[in-house]
């Protein structure tokens, strides 16, 4: 018999133990390395991808060439071997957030996972801005369902795509692979190209962007379709290299910021060498190393092992609410894992695999489809009811956002020694993601974050517009500026100014010569832009604080742009940054474990910022440049802690933003900080304030 394209298999179908046990050996690392990698990656998901194109690949080429490739059996026998152990673990983590995540992260664990059913998690994650991260208590238990995701896609396009070249081969009378070896390698290289373009402007969205990850896929396509004609021996050797190429890309390589662009090549490359090799008689190879009992133990359960693993280990994390497991934890999530993997392939993998052959007539193909259909809806439907009733629950606080009153005074609280009666926590831990204030996603004057075309343009509006204007303030920045939009309002209003807004996501007004970074190109023409407008004032983030650990301080770039525009004689008010509340765990989810009476989820305020303001200590801040300090009404410095919730009012909404109850909380605070910072501001007595 002659060989295959690739020179890699004997007969169809056979099982080459190169590259089983190298799925077991990419299963053995990407577990390792989420135990124990703090969030390096292991490039063992990128092997799974280009052992899938070479694979499917070459089943669908095959059955092309002879006529008998059938969509509906297709997709009736992908979805026979991949949903019914999904849905299981999808199903498992619904009911698990439920039992063991605090109520504040039940929507978007559900969302994820009817994402996850849907095969768009990958989608999802970039719609919702999430990046690869590592494990934590925080993280989400469904984010290694990206993968998937990103191969259902695949496995539901990619035999549309061989059907209709093989009718067209046929029509030709030309082989299945002359026609589609051409397209495979087109869409390879401009996926490729994408994921290099798009790694270097917006790498966490490129690293879940199906385009840029098609390249992968396509790269063990073209291996299936490719003659080799290379000597066994060579192969052989070529095969060792490759599995030295996998195995050390994550010792090598941080992929999880690196990947999809360039360095992927490294893990790829690997894989493709190892396949390549498969099936060579050549004594030399891997084959025996590869065909190891452990390896292939793990090869069988590889698919149930990978969807286990991680919500195994997200929810002992949170449980235990540590940021990093041990020995003694990792063993128990292996085994665990393990266990779970191995009953799931026993009890629901083979027997809905032997439930649909691989010879489907049309009717029984709809069936099955049918069937996973059905099954997908059990999970889908009661997750659904489930979002639908804590959506009404959230829209229901989403009322009382905003709203200070006698029992949920906020900042006020702070600098009272009056004891604020206990009331019910506003906003709600539940709903609090949602307390930004109406302009924090206006796309109107919020640019979105990333460097590309048009990603620079500083785009503006007007939030308050009177006939006959007091003073124009522009406020410009990133989200820790805009997210004041809404508590500036007001004072506005009061006095009658004209409010400008001019935001870009994850951005500050900085200035770097002939930078081409998209904040930069931004932050220049927002410095273009206010020297046109000639503000009365322009309010911009006066210091950058960070996480606990790493002090306040106020990039040379920033102080760069505010030289630029204190030199057009543009007047300058720096708001001092306010504290942020840790990134694991998120404040809300602290607060929903111990209470909101506890002082376990305030930040420490000296870890925060320095004994001495960073505008005192900066060389080369405008003297003319005003700055407004309201710390002390998020911190009690004699008590070196910045609390969670003050005045029965939530402080944080996510890590670093303050809930827009709160932020209005301190209106009154903000508006006689500028009336004795920057009078001319207010001409007139300012108008009352509560």
């Amino acid at each position: 018999m002659p060989p295959s394209p690739a020179g890699v298999a004997q007969r169809p179908g056979a099982r080459l133990p190169e590259i089983h046990g190298l799925r077991g050996l990419a299963l053995v690392l990407v577990v390792l390395f989420h135990l124990f990698g703090g969030g390096r990656v292991s490039g063992g998901v990128d092997v799974f991808l280009v052992v899938s194109g070479f694979l499917v690949t070459r089943s669908l080429v095959r059955r092309a060439d002879d006529g008998s490739l059938r969509l509906g059996a297709v997709w009736a026998r992908n979805a026979a071997r991949l949903a019914p152990s999904a849905l299981l673990v999808l199903a498992a983590v619904a009911g698990g957030a439920w039992l063991l995540l605090p109520e504040s992260r039940w929507e978007s664990v559900w969302r994820q996972v009817v994402a996850s059913a849907l095969y768009v998690e990958n989608w999802d994650l970039v719609a919702n801005e999430l990046s690869y991260g590592a494990a934590g208590p925080a993280a989400s238990p469904l984010q290694h369902f990206w993968s998937l995701s990103v191969q259902g896609q695949f496995l539901l396009v990619w035999p549309v795509l061989a059907l209709l070249v093989g009718v067209l081969a046929r029509r030709a009378r030309v082989r299945v692979r002359t026609v589609l070896l051409p397209l495979v390698a087109l869409a390879t290289v401009a996926s490729f190209a994408y994921a290099v373009h798009l790694t270097a402007v917006q790498q966490p969205v490129a690293y879940f962007h199906t385009a840029t990850r098609f390249w992968e896929l396509g790269a063990g396509a073209l291996l299936g379709l490719v003659p080799l004609g290379v000597p066994g021996r060579l192969r052989a050797l070529g095969s060792w290299l490759g599995l030295g190429l996998v195995v050390a890309s994550g010792f090598v390589l941080d992929g999880g910021a690196l990947f999809p662009g360039p360095w992927t090549l490294w893990p790829v490359a690997g894989a493709l060498l190892v396949i390549a090799g498969a099936g060579t008689p050549s004594a030399w190879g891997p084959r025996g190393t590869l065909a190891l009992a452990p390896l292939r133990f793990l090869a069988d359960i590889s698919y149930e092992l990978y969807l286990w693993h991680w919500p195994v280990l997200i929810f002992l994390m949170a449980l235990t609410d540590v940021s990093a497991v041990g020995w003694r934890e990792a063993a128990l999530v292996l085994t665990v894992s393990v266990l779970l993997a191995w009953l799931t392939q026993r009890l629901v993998a083979r027997p809905a695999a032997r439930a649909v052959p691989r010879t489907l007539r049309p009717r029984r193909a709809v069936g099955a489809l049918a069937a996973a259909t059905a099954a997908t809806a059990l999970v889908v439907g009661p997750v659904l009811a489930l979002q639908a009733e804590l959506r009404q629950q959230t829209a229901q606080a989403a009322a009382e956002f905003g709203v200070v009153d006698t029992l949920h005074p906020g900042a006020s609280a702070l600098g009272t020694a009056e004891i604020v009666p206990a009331a019910d926590l506003r906003p709600a831990l539940d709903a609090a993601q949602a307390d930004k204030g109406p302009f924090f996603t206006d796309d109107r004057c919020v640019q979105e974050h990333g460097t590309g075309p048009g990603l620079g343009e500083a785009l503006w509006c007007d939030l308050h517009a009177p006939e006959h204007p007091t003073a124009t303030v522009l406020l410009a920045g990133g989200s820790h500026t805009y997210q004041w939009a809404d508590t500036f309002l007001q004072i506005a209003r009061d006095n009658d100014w004209r409010l400008v807004l001019a935001g870009k996501g994850q951005c500050r007004v900085k200035h770097v010569p002939d930078a081409e970074h998209g904040c930069l190109v931004w932050g220049d023409n927002v410095i273009e832009l206010a020297t046109q407008l000639r503000p009365d004032a322009m309010v911009v983030d006066g210091t950058h604080t960070h996480y606990d650990g790493e002090l306040e301080d106020i990039p040379a770039e920033q102080v760069a742009a505010w030289q630029l525009l204190d030199q057009a004689g543009v007047r300058l008010i720096g708001l001092r940054d306010n504290p942020r509340g840790g990134s694991e765990p998120l404040v809300r989810d602290c607060l929903a474990e111990h209470g909101v009476t506890t002082s376990l989820c305030d930040v420490t305020m000296s870890q925060v910022f320095p004994p001495v303001s960073p505008v005192l200590t900066t060389p080369g801040v405008p003297d003319s440049m005003v700055h407004v300090d309201l710390t002390e009404w998020y911190c009690r410095a004699e008590e070196d802690r910045c609390p969670a919730v003050i005045g029965n009012v939530l402080v944080y909404r996510d890590s670093s933003h303050l809930t827009n109850t709160f932020l209005r909380s301190m209106q009154p605070m903000l508006a006689e900080a500028l009336a004795a910072q920057a009078p001319w501001l207010f001409p007139v007595e300012p108008a009352s304030r509560p």
